[in-house]
C-alpha cells in the first residue's frame, strides 16, 4: 500500500477499498497506489486516481471510488452523487483519463505496458451495480460494487475485470496478445519507481508528522475522566511520570476556565515550555514563566520596564532571580491587589519555592488556600533545576511544599505513555529501575530501532560519533527541524559548543548545527535544561558521564524528550 496509511479525512468508500485491498488474501506482490496525483493528465490540469492497482500477472486497474448511498443519472449526460450538484462527468470518465494519463507517463518513461491490460473500473462501496442501467458509455464488467468488498472478494473482483478487460482489448486493439506472466516482478517495480518519486519520499515525513501530531493531540481516556473531574473539584494535583500529558491538560484545564470567563494564569518555569503551552491554550489565557510574570508585575507597578529589560539581559546575580526579584514582586502585588480567578502550574517542582508561592498566592483572588488551581508535577524524577549542582545542598521536598501551601488539592495520576515508542519508555523506565512507571503504551511498537547507545572515551571520538548519529537520524525519515542535541552541561562546556568552537570538527556536524535552541533552519542544540517540558522526533543526548548520579535523572529528563529516535553519547565508565 503506497501510502501505507490512509487519512482520516478520505470518504468512506476509499477507507473500505483500502483495508479491503491491503487485507485480501494471496496479493503479498501486489502493489496499490491510493490518490495518485496525476500532474501530466490528458484532459485536465491537475488529476488524481482513487486507487492504481498493479496486479502481477494479470494487469493494472486504475479505479474510481463512490461512497454515495445514492448516485443519480439524469439521461442528459449529468450525474448527481448524493446530495451534491449536478456534473458532467461520470465516474468512468474520470476513470478513463487517469487510466490514459498512466498509460502515456508509462510509455513516455520506456515502460509502456506489453501484454497485459491497464483499464479502469468503478466501484460503488453502498450500492448494488444491478441498480445501474447498462449504457453505451461503460461495460457491465466495469461496475464493481459493495458485494465486491464482502467476504474475501476483493482480489477476485479485480481478477475478474482485468481478465475481462484482455478479452475486450484482444478483440478491439489489433495486435494485442496476453502474455500470461506480465506485468512480471521486474515490470511491476519500474511501475513503482516510476510513480513513487513524485510523492512517496516526501509523503514519508510529512505522514509520520501529522500521524504524531494527531495520536499527541488526542485525549485518552485517562486524561478525559481526569478532566471531567475538574468539574467537580476544583482544587486538583495531577502527578505523572514524563510524557504522561500533563502538560496537554493543563492546557485544556486553562482553556476551559477561560472559556467559562475566569481570568486564568499558567505558571511555568522556562521559556520554550512558555512559548509552547501559549500555543496550546490560546488566546484569553495568560501564560508565564515564573521570573516573566515577576518582572511584569514590578514593572506594571513601577510603570516602566527596568525589571523586564534585566531579565531579557540575564546579566545579574542569581540572588536577583531567588532574592530580589519575589520580594519586589511580592511588594508589588500586594499594592495591585489580586489579579486573577484561576491558576494552572505545569511542573510544579521547578515552581514550588516559598517565595514564588507568596508571589502567585497575592495575585490569586482568595489565595493559594481557596482559589480553584490545577497543578501538574513530576517530583520523583524531574526536580532538575536545583537539586543537580554539584557541591550544592539538596533542594526541599516540592511535593510537600505543594500539599503544604496549596491545601486541599484532589491528587490524580496519569501513568499511560503517550509521548514516546515503548522503546523509548522501555529504556527510560529501566534507567531508573522502575519498570513499572508507566502502566501502558499509547503508541506501538514498529520494525524501526528506536534507541542506540554508544560509549566514548575522548572528546574526538565524541564528536566523531555525534556527527555519525546526526548523518544517520537527517537519512532516516526525520527532517533538520525534528531533531535536536541535548547535554547536561551549558552550551560552552557541551560537545556541541566546543565542536563549532573547533575548526578541525567534522564538517557533517558543522555545517548542519544551528546556533541554538531556537533555530529554525539547522538542527538545534542546547542543554537538556531549556529543553524540559519539550519534545522532538528524534533526540541526540551528548555529554552524559552515568558516574555522576544527577546526571541519571537528567538523562530520564533528556531520553523523554525523543519521541520516536534517541540516540545517547555516554562516556565509557
Amino acid at each position: 500500500m503506497i501510502p501505507p496509511t490512509i487519512g482520516d479525512d478520505a470518504p468512506p468508500g476509499e477507507h473500505a477499498v483500502f483495508t479491503a485491498l491491503r487485507d485480501a488474501p494471496r496479493t503479498d506482490d501486489w502493489v496499490v497506489f491510493h490518490s495518485l496525483e496525476i500532474a501530466r493528465h490528458v484532459s485536465q490540469v491537475q488529476g488524481e486516481a482513487d486507487f492504481v492497482v498493479v496486479a502481477p500477472a494479470h494487469g493494472v486497474l486504475v479505479i474510481e471510488v463512490k461512497s454515495h448511498e445514492s448516485i443519480e443519472a439524469d439521461g442528459e449526460g449529468r450525474w448527481r452523487y448524493g446530495k451534491r450538484d449536478w456534473v458532467t462527468r461520470s465516474p468512468f470518465e474520470q476513470a478513463s483519463g487517469a487510466q490514459h494519463s498512466i498509460i502515456e507517463y508509462l510509455q513516455s518513461r520506456g515502460a509502456g505496458p506489453v501484454g497485459y491490460p491497464v483499464f479502469h473500473a468503478a466501484w460503488l462501496t453502498q450500492l448494488s451495480k444491478n441498480k445501474f442501467t447498462p449504457s453505451i458509455g461503460w461495460h457491465d464488467w466495469q461496475l464493481l460494487d459493495a458485494a465486491d468488498l464482502a467476504n474475501g472478494n476483493t482480489a477476485a473482483a479485480v481478477i475478474r475485470t482485468l481478465n475481462k478487460a484482455s478479452e475486450h482489448l484482444a478483440v478491439t486493439i489489433s495486435g494485442f496478445r496476453r502474455v500470461a506472466s506480465q506485468p512480471d516482478s521486474e515490470h511491476t517495480a519500474r511501475i513503482v519507481d516510476l510513480f513513487t518519486p513524485r510523492f512517496v519520499a516526501e509523503l514519508s515525513a510529512k505522514e509520520l508528522a501529522r500521524r504524531r501530531e494527531t495520536e499527541q493531540a488526542q485525549f485518552t481516556d485517562e486524561q478525559v475522566k481526569l478532566l471531567d473531574v475538574v468539574g467537580t473539584n476544583p482544587r486538583i494535583l495531577v502527578e505523572g511520570p514524563a510524557g504522561s500529558g500533563k502538560t496537554w491538560v493543563a492546557a485544556e484545564a486553562a482553556r476551559r476556565a477561560c472559556v467559562a470567563g475566569k481570568r486564568t494564569l499558567v505558571v511555568v518555569f522556562n521559556r520554550l515550555i512558555e512559548a509552547r503551552l501559549a500555543e496550546l491554550c490560546g488566546q484569553g489565557v495568560e501564560v508565564r514563566r515564573i521570573h516573566s510574570l515577576m518582572a511584569q508585575v514590578v514593572d506594571r507597578h513601577a510603570g516602566k520596564n527596568e525589571a523586564r529589560r534585566k531579565l531579557e539581559r540575564g546579566r545579574v546575580e542569581p540572588e536577583w532571580y531567588d532574592q530580589t526579584l519575589p520580594e519586589q514582586a511580592l511588594e508589588a502585588a500586594f499594592e495591585l491587589g489580586p489579579q486573577f480567578d484561576y491558576l494552572v502550574v505545569d511542573e510544579a517542582q521547578d515552581v514550588a519555592l516559598e517565595q514564588y508561592l507568596d508571589v502567585l498566592d497575592a495575585l490569586l483572588v482568595g489565595g493559594l488556600e481557596r482559589a480553584p488551581v490545577f497543578i501538574t508535577g513530576d517530583f520523583d524524577h524531574q526536580v532538575i533545576y536545583r537539586r543537580h549542582a554539584e557541591g550544592t545542598d539538596p533542594a526541599p521536598d516540592a511535593r510537600a511544599t505543594v500539599l503544604r501551601r496549596i491545601p486541599g488539592l484532589m491528587t490524580l495520576r496519569l501513568d499511560k505513555n503517550v509521548r514516546t515508542t515503548p522503546e523509548v519508555a522501555r529504556f527510560v523506565a529501566e534507567l531508573i529501575g522502575e519498570p513499572t512507571l508507566y502502566s501502558e503504551h499509547r503508541r506501538s511498537d514498529d520494525d524501526q530501532v528506536s534507541v542506540e547507545r554508544h560509549t566514548f572515551t575522548t572528546r574526538d571520538e565524541q564528536q566523531r560519533l555525534l556527527a555519525d548519529a546526526v548523518e544517520l537520524i537527517l537519512s532516516e525519515p526525520f527532517t533538520v527541524r525534528e531533531l535536536v542535541i541535548l547535554s547536561p552541561y551549558a552550551r560552552e562546556r557541551s560537545a556541541t559548543g566546543q565542536a563549532l568552537a573547533n575548526p578541525a570538527t567534522d564538517a557533517r556536524l558543522t555545517s548542519r548545527l544551528g546556533t541554538s535552541i531556537d533555530e529554525a533552519t539547522r538542527v538545534r542544540w542546547g542543554s537538556i535544561h531549556e529543553f524540559k517540558g519539550l519534545e522532538a522526533p528524534a533526540v541526540i543526548l551528548t555529554d552524559v558521564d552515568l558516574s555522576k548520579e544527577y546526571h541519571r535523572d537528567l538523562l530520564y529528563v533528556g531520553a523523554t524528550r525523543a519521541t520516536d529516535r534517541l540516540v545517547v553519547l555516554e562516556q565509557k565508565l
